[in-house]
């Protein structure tokens, strides 16, 4: 099984998710479900195709881009792991 470990630039960015879905919908447990589902989704579709994503060099180098529910997923492939880089919002780039 392939390790997939999130940056800390990632999970800042979960979390940053997290708080602007709590503060428009005034539910944490619809919060909560989002990030569990995107989490679930990164982890099986990167765990049995890691090159799903398409390349994104022109972002970083040698990352590939996955993307879900409009929000971007940055990772990079080595031979140990995938490591998540950086989620944001497609067209706001942080």
């Amino acid at each position: 099984m392939t390790k997939i470990v999130f940056s800390k630039k990632a999970t800042d960015n979960l979390i940053e998710q997290a708080l602007f879905i709590f503060e428009q919908s005034k539910n944490i447990e619809l919060a909560d479900k989002y990030l569990d589902e995107m989490k679930h989704f990164i982890i099986e579709i990167l765990t049995d195709f890691p090159k799903s994503g398409r390349p994104s060099d022109e972002l970083f180098p040698r990352t590939r881009k996955l993307v879900y529910k409009g929000y971007s997923i940055i990772y990079r492939i080595s031979p140990r792991q995938i490591e998540i880089l950086t989620i944001y919002r497609e067209n706001i780039l942080k």
